[in-house]
């Protein structure tokens, strides 16, 4: 019992002196050791930031050619549906892209420019789960060449008993391949309560 109530020694250092607790005056100043491995990370990351830079402006300035994003073709525009066309813009109104036997089936495309031409092609594809089935050929449709805008509106009965309900794709063509407009519809048999 008596070892544990003497105090104990400080260790002696070299050349005889003792170490004592240091004091707030006496502490180093700077950060601890762990903050001194986060700054040498920082540090090596901003030196490897710093050369990436400098590398990569001598290339510019050597008139070394630097790589140039290339204009994409803008994808095909989207047609809208809806149950009529407004008489003064002849655009597709009363949005909607699922139609009933009773229903009025319009859709119109607004384009950037007239196109030019009195006719475009439409193209009709079903789908039954993973299988598309052409059910119109592209087929010549009348347009007015002076104007922005592809519409039409038909009765849907005419739709449903030419291909029946189900899940349709448009696509309007000017030119081959490729559609300048496509769009996603629904034939249904429901007719409208009266």
């Amino acid at each position: 019992m008596a070892n544990r109530l003497r105090r104990q020694r400080r260790p002696k250092l070299p050349g005889g002196t003792q170490a004592r607790p240091l004091t707030a005056g006496r502490r180093r100043a700077g950060p601890g050791p762990r903050a001194r491995t986060w700054l040498g990370w920082a540090a090596a990351a901003g030196g490897i930031a710093a050369v990436a830079f400098i590398v990569g402006r001598a290339g510019s300035e050597v008139g070394l050619p630097s790589p140039t994003p290339s204009p994409s073709a803008a994808g095909p525009l989207s047609i809208s549906f809806g149950t009529a066309l407004d008489p003064v813009t002849r655009l597709a109104t009363q949005p909607t892209d699922r139609f009933r036997a009773g229903d009025t089936f319009a859709y119109s495309v607004q384009l950037a420019a007239a196109p030019g031409v009195d006719s475009v092609d439409v193209e009709i594809v079903r789908f039954e789960g993973d299988v598309a089935t052409v059910v119109q050929a592209p087929d010549d449709q009348s347009i007015d060449a002076t104007s922005r805008v592809i519409s039409f509106e038909v009765p849907t009965t005419i739709l449903l008993e030419a291909w029946g309900p189900g899940l349709y794709a448009m696509r309007i063509y000017l030119a081959a391949p490729d559609p300048v407009a496509v769009g996603r519809f629904t034939l249904v048999e429901t007719p409208i309560a009266t």
